[in-house]
């Protein structure tokens, strides 16, 4: 028993992996207002469909750079450093909006924040896979969506309500809450080796993990030493290496994946979700649904944290996801089909709508949506990770920047049932597809997932 009870005082803190992943996912709460912003904002100005369109997309085409400030930062300024980049992005964007009205300002501003965007999906999850006990990586990453969530809540709650001026200056209040934490957060132990400061590196590793003895520090000290020795000895030019099957199979793997994140039609929603239930006969405002749809969302945000790696891995709660979402959008498109081709009267049971609504999210959140990222920061090999995860990154921005720009004009053209269902067919065979060629990285340390991804 003695010796059990000296394995558990010797072990890493969960406290505080949970602390520190907290606190850097704050940033997701920048993320998440500026893709809800033009939600509650849409409606109150006078603007074409084509307008609204850019004003609703723009973000996700500023976002396909954003990876790429990752890929060239991540090794020069560190993860902290490109962190701060992604940080002065998210404030200079609302600083921009409260500025100013004119349409052009706020394209310019949409863009600007969109960089926030895109870096911050593709380079938080790095970080956290490389600080991350292999246990419970997982439910940490799975926080993201959380604090995502958090940050449509700021604009779905408040933005109906408030004017445009003082929701832009909610989003500066919020990138003022994340540096105040955020500087507190010690820099990934792996870029201090990676550097060859083996001492900042052991301050960093007994920050985040909180050893009682100094063997254990020096234990996984030494495993990451030994990844970095193992990944600097195979070390080679991007195209020679991207040329590994392992690091090919991985890249696959990693569009494979966000593309199919993007069309679990949480974007389309979260951008557009005032204007889309102003047309769904409801018998209510349709300012309430994104409310109720964040408020009920928001405990479901807790599924992956409390479920993955306990009850079931990553793998399983992944095509779960899948398919739940996929047939939830089938919901959602059948409902817009009936009272609009159909001429079936739902004013009654308008209320279905929003439940199909729910169960969209409650599937959504379970996998694809917050597993997505984490899941392509632990398949890629780190010699190739920072150019793979700018490519993943730059495609999975443009693909969500032509379905945001089109989304509005399919809509007004043959209505919202046609958008849902293409969204529903495409991710149902993407899960399909999924299934077999996603590994499961449940529990398993970054140089074991590479080992699986050779097989």
């Amino acid at each position: 028993m003695a010796g059990m009870k000296t394995v558990q005082e010797d072990g890493p803190s969960h406290l505080r992996a949970y602390l520190i992943v907290f606190a850097v996912n704050i940033l997701h709460i920048s993320t998440g207002a500026v893709m809800s912003w033009s939600s509650p904002i849409l409606p109150k100005l006078n603007l074409t469909t084509h307008e609204q369109s850019l004003v609703g997309s723009l973000y996700s085409l500023g976002a396909a750079p954003g990876p790429f400030v990752i890929t060239f930062g991540l090794d020069t300024i560190g993860r902290k450093g490109v962190i701060y980049v992604l940080w002065a992005a998210f404030l200079s964007s609302w600083t921009i909006m409260v500025s100013s009205q004119n349409l052009y300002v706020i394209y310019i501003a949409r863009l600007i924040g969109g960089l926030g965007v895109g870096g911050a999906c593709a380079g938080l999850p790095v970080y956290i896979a490389e600080v991350a006990i292999p246990e419970i990586r997982g439910r940490l990453a799975s926080t993201a969506l959380l604090f995502l969530g958090l940050g449509n809540l700021v604009m779905y709650g408040f933005g109906p309500y408030v004017t445009y001026t003082s929701l832009a200056l909610y989003g500066i209040g919020i990138a003022a809450m994340f540096v105040l934490f955020f500087y507190f957060v010690p820099e990934s132990p792996y870029y201090y080796c990676k550097k060859g400061k083996r001492k900042e590196a052991e301050e960093a590793l007994q920050k985040i993990r909180g050893y009682k003895t100094h063997e254990k520090l020096e234990e996984e000290l030494a495993q990451i030493e030994r990844a970095i020795m193992l990944e600097k000895d195979n070390s080679v030019s991007f195209l020679v290496g991207i040329r590994q099957p392992v690091a090919l199979k991985a890249l696959g793997l990693g569009i494979f994946l966000v593309g199919m994140q993007q069309f679990t039609g949480g974007n389309p929603i979260g951008a557009y979700n005032q204007i889309i239930f102003e047309h769904a006969n409801l018998n209510f405002p349709a300012h309430y649904v994104p409310v109720i749809y964040l408020f009920v969302g928001m405990a479901f945000l807790l599924l992956p944290v409390l479920l993955v790696n306990k009850l079931f891995g990553i793998k399983t709660a992944y095509i779960v996801s899948g398919y739940g979402t996929s047939i939830s959008l089938a919901l959602l498109g059948l409902y817009f089909y009936l009272i609009n081709s159909g001429g079936v009267d739902m004013y009654d049971y308008s209320y279905i709508s929003v439940l199909f609504l729910v169960l969209m999210s409650l599937f959504s959140h379970l996998g694809v949506a917050p597993l997505s990222w984490p899941i392509v920061a632990e398949i890629l090999p780190l010699s190739v990770k920072g150019v793979c995860t700018g490519i993943c990154g730059c495609i999975s921005s443009l693909i969500g920047f032509l379905y945001l720009a089109v989304f509005p004009t399919i809509s007004t053209n043959y209505g919202y049932s046609t958008d849902f269902f293409g969204f529903a067919a495409i991710l149902f065979v993407a899960t399909t597809v999924a299934m077999f060629i996603v590994p499961d990285t449940t529990g398993k340390t970054l140089q074991e997932i590479q080992e699986l991804l050779a097989e």
